[in-house]
């Protein structure tokens, strides 16, 4: 079985949403003709609308009834921000679906496509971007960008503060060198953060020393460089020991890099390093990573 990062199972679409939550909307579906839309409960309708996306909050829920309407300001509604669908994107060439970041998407969106080619991210989406976390009122929990969303200076900055309870962080596949050390300091506001996605080592081993400093409850990883040096590696393996998924699928990883991350991260549970080479005949990475639940490498 495939490894299955953290950001896959942190949104349940509403077809895996708890029975008792499937049971109660299939009520509503069933008794729609003999009820009115008004009359659905709020409390079921914010849990509803918490599942439903951006794209779905802002374009079709709020015109349906004004009970509706009104649901949709409840800030419980805005806790996961996918980027990824949201309107200020659809002119994207390489659309993803909704939190399934494949190796195609991520391999057209690297840090070899130039900036001017980024479009995806303008004044809109910096609004929207806005708009959103503006509804949450503090709430936030996921925040999920387009691999090639383009992130203005100080945007990074702007969400820490406002978002203080964020567990998930998918990061646009380009940052500039200013706003990858945005990323680094605002890691001190993100104390419950669980789960970050980043496609740059600048900064990295800021981030991070932050994250082993201010983050307790972290344990999922996800760097997707062409090659990850060894300094990045050790800071790995000294400072995040209870790492729980490391997620280096599209990066090129040397032999004893390997070695350092496997010994320093003793509580692996997944580790994908996809694209290296040679575990079959390599009887010591083999041994060391037999206690690791889930390793990908090239020809598992």
């Amino acid at each position: 079985m495939g490894m299955a990062p953290l950001y896959f199972n942190t949104f349940l679409p509403l077809t895996n949403a708890p029975s008792s939550l499937t049971h109660i909307f299939h009520n509503m579906l069933i008794n729609m003709e003999q009820r009115d839309w008004n009359e659905l409960p709020v409390h079921c309708l914010v849990e509803v609308f918490g599942r439903v996306g951006i794209e779905s909050l802002v374009e079709t829920c709020p015109f349906v009834c004004k009970s509706w309407y009104d649901a949709t300001f409840y800030p419980q509604c805005w806790e996961q921000l996918v980027f990824t669908k949201s309107p200020c994107l659809r002119s994207s060439k390489h659309p993803i679906p909704r939190l399934e970041l494949d190796k195609d998407s991520w391999s057209d969106c690297c840090l070899v496509v130039p900036l001017d080619q980024t479009k995806y991210a303008d004044e809109s989406f910096e609004k929207f971007v806005k708009f959103a976390i503006g509804r949450s009122h503090g709430l936030v929990t996921a925040i999920v960008f387009h691999p090639k969303s383009l992130l203005k200076e100080g945007q990074i900055a702007w969400i820490a503060q406002r978002c203080p309870s964020l567990k998930l962080l998918v990061l646009p596949s380009y940052l500039s060198y200013v706003i990858n050390f945005e990323v680094s300091n605002s890691i001190c506001n993100w104390k419950d953060l669980e789960a970050l996605q980043i496609a740059s080592l600048i900064g990295l081993k800021k981030t991070i020393a932050n994250i082993s400093k201010h983050c307790r409850n972290f344990n999922h990883l996800s760097i997707y460089v062409p090659l990850l040096d060894e300094d990045v590696a050790l800071a790995i393996a000294s400072q995040l020991p209870h790492l729980k998924t490391l997620d280096l699928r599209f990066s090129t990883i040397e032999r004893n890099t390997l070695i350092m991350i496997i010994k320093g991260c003793q509580e692996l549970e997944q580790l994908d390093v996809s694209k290296f080479k040679g575990v079959a005949g390599d009887h010591e990475i083999q041994e060391l990573a037999s206690r690791i639940c889930v390793f990908k490498h090239e020809g598992s």
